[in-house]
């Protein structure tokens, strides 16, 4: 059988897949598994194997726990998406019922997934999905709690994405990367290494994750009605914000609430942060089933 190294959140979803489930799906794939929780104080260390494969069992931050401290870029990575959003499994093409996942991973089936690192007046800290202030920073904090299912969780993230939205006042942002330079004020900025952000909001459609790039989305508070028309119904079209694509990027606000995917380093940022990529990870890619 081959080795494999689980690191589960037991607490992802809204109706969570305890441990033994998943372990017996993977024994029936044909993987002997070492288990480790997302949240333990070890996880770097677990993740030096020797394995054949790493699962990821969680929602987005648990991927991207597992992404980011994850130092041999040659052992692949298979995703589990057991979370709300899954922003960066739906990125990768990883969907559908996860039961089904663990058969029809391959060796010889993979992508590439670009990682991040920020450094900014705490240091230098580690994401995936994105790096922002403004709106969506602001819309994680008001979203409800305990929804009673996936669909409603992401519902209750747009609503307060939209509330959001409406009553955000501009601020002053200065963005610098390699060839273009834009300062002024707006109601958002993000940097995003993959299409999605949030509750599953494609800000950049076109976003490749392995393309060695961030994706800029900068709203200004003329585009504020632009943007929340889109926002009612943002499944049905894609995000009439333009874009612009950079290997690495400086961004300068003054006492602004901050976030690195869905967490915050610090009440609030005054100063720069340097956002760049590091080496990708190979992700798995299940093969369609016939």
């Amino acid at each position: 059988m081959k080795r494999a190294l689980l690191v589960h959140n037991d607490n992802a979803g809204t109706d969570p897949v305890p441990r033994h489930v998943i372990e017996a799906y993977l024994r029936r794939a044909g993987y002997e598994s070492r288990y480790c929780s997302h949240l333990d104080e070890e996880l770097e260390a677990a993740l030096e194997g020797p394995f054949d494969l790493i699962v990821a069992a969680g929602g987005d931050g648990t991927v991207a726990d597992v992404v980011s401290a994850l130092k041999d870029q040659d052992v692949p990575i298979g995703i589990l998406p057991l979370g709300g959003a899954n922003n960066i499994a739906g990125a990768l093409g990883v969907d559908g019922d996860w039961r089904t996942i663990p058969e029809r991973w391959s060796a010889e089936r993979w992508t590439l997934l670009d990682r991040c690192e920020a450094d900014g007046p705490w240091g230098r800290r580690r994401f995936v999905e994105a790096v922002g202030t403004g709106v969506l920073t602001d819309a994680v904090d008001d979203a409800e709690e305990a929804p009673r299912t996936a669909a409603e969780k992401r519902e209750n993230g747009r609503a307060a994405f939209r509330a959001a939205l409406c009553r955000a006042e501009p601020f002053d942002c200065a963005i610098e990367t390699p060839d273009r330079r834009w300062q002024g004020q707006c109601l958002m900025v993000e940097m995003l290494n993959i299409p999605f952000v949030g509750s599953t909001l494609a800000l950049a459609p076109g976003a490749l994750a392995g393309d060695g790039l961030f994706d800029i989305v900068v709203v200004q508070p003329h585009q504020r009605d632009l943007l929340h028309e889109w926002a009612l119904d943002p499944d049905s079209a894609p995000c009439p914000l333009p874009v612009w694509r950079a290997t690495r990027a400086r961004l300068t606000v003054h006492d602004r609430p901050f976030r690195l995917d869905d967490r915050s380093p610090d009440a609030t940022l005054s100063g720069s942060v340097e956002v760049r990529l590091r080496r990708p990870v190979k992700i798995l890619q299940p093969w369609e089933p016939t």
